[in-house]
């Protein structure tokens, strides 16, 4: 196989199948074409590199392999710049590699390893030690034939993985091998306990656990499998203190999962459900509602086998006292601060501005509504994916000096130059990395609004009935890309408010699912009619696609409601000119439902055709809104 997304062919007639079964990385096409690679005759074969990658996997017959990575060192030169390590089924395959040290840099450079196989599915690993893994390609080789094998669907009742929470393999009582944790977007390691772990004889199995994370994808061959989540509490000592749901291939499976409430503390606990893939790889998402999502173990078979362990736990036994927990310094994803998040503007969400681009219109706006931003909004250039990376957006010039809060990022699926057919293809997976790698340089909580106002025609990017499954699917890619490479970004589903303008009314229609959306957001204006009235504001309210509606969608998907972008606009005829009226509405209303909401972004804007530029203008409404910052402080 070779990292290329297209199949290449070496010097001998062997085809390689294009790239398939990384889990992250970034991939960049024929580094150096100009450039000789020395020691080989096949520098199609050596040219395209994957780097960053977590993992590998591919489905194959149960047997012995030799597995040989091909490797060149395009980037570096000097010892010690690239080294990685190499795992296989959860051992160690090969450790310390560094390309330059071994061949020097644009040389062609191969390893080779033996591997068992026994779960029919052939899983490698790579740990970075200094910058990233490198591969162009893997050729897989059966050992008794000396071809490479078909990949064969697993027979129903047979276990496809068993994946560790931990960094480490570990085996059942039975001697089964948990795989190393692999495929888990956002989390962190939470804290393993040494003791006995109740309701179960696989102690080590149960002992790792993951928490915080947003999702797990593993490729698999299309069917219906049995998902087992092997689970213990061990940080809480409550019930209600970590609520969670999951979802899988975008539909609820499990909701409200509270592992103490069902058996206590340091306890086994174990929920099954079945699923039916179709795109050849298994995706779970978990929505957090308090805290957040804990995992020790996942078993994955086609469906029929039972899991290793019972599904109903034994009774739960007495609580016991609580233990302090030993802290873990790594950075789990966020979620939406709680009300008792102290934030710099000292308000009850998060709340800040779309300055123009500019940190002098940033610092005025804070200083004249008397509370610090927590959010900027921003919007990169459209035109094609290197004026996308230009960071402009992220310098000095548009972000105050000691701004410490995060950025409310508007993208499109595709810049002004490209297409939706590409998008929804994957052909810019690299490009959504690499933007998030950029981002999450100096902003990695930020939020991500991809394809916002969909369902207004006046964007080049946006969705219609006939287009809605391509949409979704570049939705998905872009997400799933930027997770890869920062898994502490915030997704924003951001409609219109009001119905769609497209050929459909109802923006749902392009929901991408679940597992991919963080935060559903609505943009209102002062408009079409004004919040001028009881009747026009219960018009916007409580219409089909107005406030509420959005909200309760929102909350039915256990997503967190915001407001990217909303103003007066006094430059637009339908609008309510200046109006204190619509901004006691809008505070109003989200101080009513607090508890559901992520952030909100005032868009001061002194274009002429809406100049919705708060405290230049509208003296009426800046009054109202500077009245709100004491009556939204946190208490």
């Amino acid at each position: 196989m070779t990292t290329s997304p297209s199949a290449v062919t070496d010097s001998a007639g062997n085809s390689y199948s294009a790239r398939t079964g990384f889990t992250g990385g970034e991939y960049y096409p024929t580094y150096s074409s100009s450039t000789d690679i020395k020691n080989t005759a096949d520098d199609a074969v050596y040219r395209p590199e994957m780097v960053r990658m977590s993992a590998w996997s591919a489905p194959v017959s149960s047997g012995t392999y030799d597995v040989t990575l091909k490797m060149r060192e395009s980037w570096w030169s000097a010892v010690g710049q690239r080294v990685f390590d190499v795992t296989a089924e959860g051992r160690t395959a090969l450790t310390d590699v560094d390309i330059f040290k071994a061949v020097g840099k644009q040389t062609a450079y191969d390893r080779t390893f033996r591997v068992g196989v026994t779960d029919g599915r052939l899983d490698l690993g790579f740990v970075d030690k200094k910058d990233a893994a490198l591969v162009s390609a893997i050729v897989v080789t059966p050992v008794s034939t000396g071809t490479t094998p078909a990949p064969t669907t697993p027979t129903t009742g047979s276990v496809v993985a068993r994946v560790s929470g931990g960094a480490a393999a570990v085996k059942d009582a039975a001697g089964h091998v948990f795989e190393a944790r692999s495929g888990f977007t956002g989390g962190r390691q939470g804290t393993s306990v040494g003791g006995d772990i109740a309701g179960t004889t696989d102690d080590a199995v149960y002992a790792p656990e993951y928490v915080l994370a947003s999702g797990w994808s593993r490729a698999v061959p299309n069917g219906t499998y049995d998902v087992t989540l092997k689970m213990r509490e061990g940080y809480f000592s409550s019930a209600g203190s970590r609520v969670f749901s999951v979802n899988a291939e975008g539909q609820r499976k499990l909701t409200d999962v509270d592992v103490f409430k069902a058996v206590g503390k340091n306890r086994a606990y174990d929920r099954t459900f079945a699923v039916s893939v179709t795109d050849g790889r298994l995706d779970l998402g978990f929505v957090a509602a308090k805290d957040g999502a804990t995992v020790s173990g996942i078993v994955l078979a086609r469906s029929g086998t039972a899991p290793t362990t019972p599904t109903t736990p034994a009774p739960a036994p007495t609580t016991p006292a609580p233990t302090t927990p030993t802290p873990v310094p790594t950075t789990p994803k966020p979620t939406t601060p709680t009300t008792s998040t102290k934030r710099a503007s000292g308000l009850i969400f998060d709340s800040g501005v779309f300055s123009m681009h500019k940190a002098s219109e940033a610092t005025s706006f804070e200083n004249n509504r008397g509370a610090k931003n927590d959010v900027l909004a921003v919007f990169p250039t459209r035109d094609s994916w290197s004026s996308i990376h230009e960071l402009w957006w992220m310098d000095s010039q548009r972000v105050p000096a000691g701004f410490t809060g995060t950025l409310n990022v508007g993208m499109p699926l595709f810049p002004k130059n490209g297409n939706l057919s590409t998008a929804a293809a994957g052909g810019y997976n690299a490009e959504w990395e690499k933007f998030a790698r950029n981002l999450a340089a100096k902003y990695p909580t930020a939020y991500v609004r991809p394809g916002w106002e969909m369902n207004l025609p006046g964007w080049y990017y946006h969705a219609t009935p006939a287009n809605s499954a391509q949409w979704k699917q570049a939705f998905r890619h872009a997400v799933i890309s930027m997770r890869r490479a920062a898994p502490g970004l915030r997704m924003v589903f951001n409609p219109n408010e009001g119905p769609g303008q497209t050929g459909t009314l109802d923006a749902a229609v392009f929901w991408p699912g679940d597992d991919v959306v963080d935060i559903v957001g609505i943009d209102a204006y002062d408009w079409d009619p004004p919040f001028t009235t009881s009747a026009n504001i219960a018009y916007h309210r409580d219409k089909a696609y107005g406030w509420n509606h959005w909200l309760n969608f929102a909350k039915a998907h256990g997503k967190k409601f915001a407001l990217p972008e909303w103003g007066v606009a006094p430059a637009n005829s339908g609008s309510g000119g200046d109006n204190p009226t619509y901004i006691d509405f809008v505070y109003g209303w989200l101080q009513a439902n607090r508890d559901h909401i992520a952030f909100e972004t005032y868009f001061q804007e002194s274009d002429s055709y809406i100049r919705s530029n708060l405290f230049s203008g509208s003296p009426k409404a800046s009054s109202a809104y500077k009245a709100w910052m004491p009556r939204l402080a946190q208490k």
